[in-house]
């Protein structure tokens, strides 16, 4: 469950706020908005952005989060667009991985993220677009738990390691928020 906030004024220490949703919307716009109006000597836009993992179910109960990231994306003077990816939340346990014989995790994940982020290579006069990725620790895919639900001497030749991806990582995003030159009474 992914919240994206973006504004001129959010505070560093906003993902200790116990209304961290309702500071979003007060002092910026959510997900799927547009920016408005850069406001003279405060930097680059700053994104707030928490999200809570999937509680699953008792049998298949869900990942943990490894991180989140904002990304930007931007077109240049010569129509080529750009994207850069920014760490803003990271789990406990960046090495977290998946036993792929028992489908078990391996390592630390968290229930819960929170960052906040400020555009250091904000341009003023160029377009541009932000988005948040929340990314799970890796896990098993369907078809490897399939394989190992099988007995060993009935499994297809698509379990043979190498065959198939064994693992996977989950990965839930956000709806942009934009930041347009036209929208700045330029």
């Amino acid at each position: 469950v992914p919240r994206f906030f973006g504004g001129w004024s959010f505070e560093a220490d906003m993902c200790s706020d116990p209304e961290f949703a309702q500071t979003g919307y007060e002092k910026g716009v959510p997900m799927g908005s547009r920016l408005p109006a850069a406001q003279p000597g405060k930097g680059g836009p700053v994104f707030a952005v928490s999200a809570l993992s999937d509680p699953g179910t008792e049998r298949n109960p869900g990942g943990q989060l490894a991180k989140i990231q904002i990304i930007k994306g931007w077109v240049d003077d010569q129509g080529a667009f750009h994207q850069a990816v920014h760490d803003v939340a990271l789990g406990p346990d960046q090495a977290a991985s998946v036993d792929r014989s028992t489908c078990e995790p391996v390592g630390g994940g968290a229930r819960a993220l929170c960052g906040v982020w400020q555009d250091p290579d904000f341009e003023p006069d160029r377009d541009a677009v932000y988005y948040a990725r929340v990314i799970e620790n890796p896990s098993c895919r369907w078809s490897r738990r399939l394989c190992l639900s099988l007995p060993e001497a009935d499994r297809p030749d698509g379990c043979d390691a190498g065959r198939l991806p064994e693992t996977i990582q989950e990965r839930a995003w956000t709806s942009p928020i934009w930041y347009a030159v036209s929208d700045q009474g330029a």
